[in-house]
């Protein structure tokens, strides 16, 4: 049975791209044929053929490319290599053809339902093709609140579909108080694929010392949280792998895995810089994001309660923890947590509907 993935494909963002992946895996893992289905509604497409082969042309001719372009380059090699995509394109309509072509469809994973951001519209909710096919697979809402004036559409759209999970405990309480249905809470489909799998895709990357802190920071990296890695980097003769800086800015989806795996301690303020660190056993530290947009804190909160890893805060851990971790209780956790995940996922197969 084919199955179309509607996730955020545009953009080029490590958890978005690895969790795409994930969800693709976990589908063929229960006897499924998945295809995840370009979506470049409201967003540049960075995937265009004629772009993309005019940076390649550049490339060959040893023309300068700027780290963003290179950037770009790395994540399509990434996704075209590792990511089956479906022959048709969501822009700002949807193919007519689009519903045959697939038995059931997918929303998900990440921030495909934060109400805040450019891509979040109806295709994301798979309004184009009737509830039976509709299946929730973890997204995320990512905040603590749908706008006012987004909650009607939202209401409607999230009501119609047949099986329904989401990320975050707060996910599931927002969608019940707006619509009155119970969605189930399961992880991030990351965690599915063993740690084993993650490093088949890892790609090597020539680090100047092998013992290393990586800083991964999607939001702003403060004075404040650099002194602390500096210090932390001092104080255990490390050096620091600054992943975001335009140095390293060209770092593909394989090369981040790599990255964490081989990592000394990952300080992040980033999810799935979180997650990847558990699932290689890295020591890990997560700061608090510092953005000027919506608060996103229960996403982080949710995941280290899931782990039992409350204090590995830079605000409530000890020094002498840092680099001491157990990962048994962990490694249980994920076991049980890929067995919900792939229970959930059967369900579609035998017609069951949590409405």
């Amino acid at each position: 049975m084919k199955v179309g993935i509607v996730t955020i494909t545009n953009g080029e963002n490590y958890g978005n791209r690895l969790q795409n992946y994930a969800v693709q895996e976990a589908l063929k893992d229960v006897g499924f044929q998945p295809e995840t289905i370009h979506k470049i509604t409201n967003v540049f497409d960075a995937e265009n053929p004629r772009y993309l082969r005019k940076l390649r042309i550049k490339r060959f001719l040893h023309y300068h490319l700027t780290q963003e372009e290179h950037r770009r380059l790395n994540f399509y090699r990434f996704t075209h290599k590792y990511i089956t995509r479906s022959r048709f394109v969501i822009d700002q309509t949807v193919p007519p053809e689009l519903d045959k072509e697939y038995q059931y469809f997918i929303a998900g994973s990440d921030q495909v339902w934060n109400p805040f951001l450019e891509y979040c519209t109806a295709a994301n909710f798979l309004t184009f093709t009737k509830r039976q096919k509709k299946i929730a697979f973890s997204p995320s809402i990512a905040v603590n609140q749908i706008p006012k004036e987004r909650k009607e559409e939202f209401r409607n759209w999230i009501s119609d579909f047949r099986l329904l999970s989401v990320r975050e405990k707060q996910g599931a309480e927002l969608i019940w108080n707006l619509c009155g249905r119970r969605a189930e809470v399961l992880a991030d489909p990351t965690l599915y694929v063993s740690e084993k799998q993650w490093r088949k895709i890892e790609k090597k990357v020539k680090v100047k010392q092998n013992r290393y802190i990586l800083a991964y920071f999607l939001g702003s990296c403060t004075g404040e949280y650099r002194q602390y890695i500096e210090n932390l980097a001092s104080t255990h003769s490390l050096t620091i792998f600054w992943l975001q800086t335009p140095e390293h800015f060209a770092v593909a989806p394989d090369e981040f895995l790599y990255l964490i795996d081989h990592a000394a301690c990952v300080c992040t303020d980033s999810f799935h810089g979180t997650i990847f660190s558990v699932l290689f056993h890295r020591p890990f530290l997560v700061f608090k994001r510092k953005e000027n947009f919506a608060d996103m804190s229960s996403r982080m909160d949710d995941l280290l309660a899931l782990f039992q890893m409350e204090e590995r805060t830079i605000n409530t851990i000890k020094e002498n923890q840092i680099f001491k971790l157990n990962f048994k209780k962990t490694d249980s956790i994920i076991i049980q947590e890929r067995e919900r995940m792939k229970k959930f996922l059967l369900k579609i197969r035998e017609g069951e509907s949590n409405a």
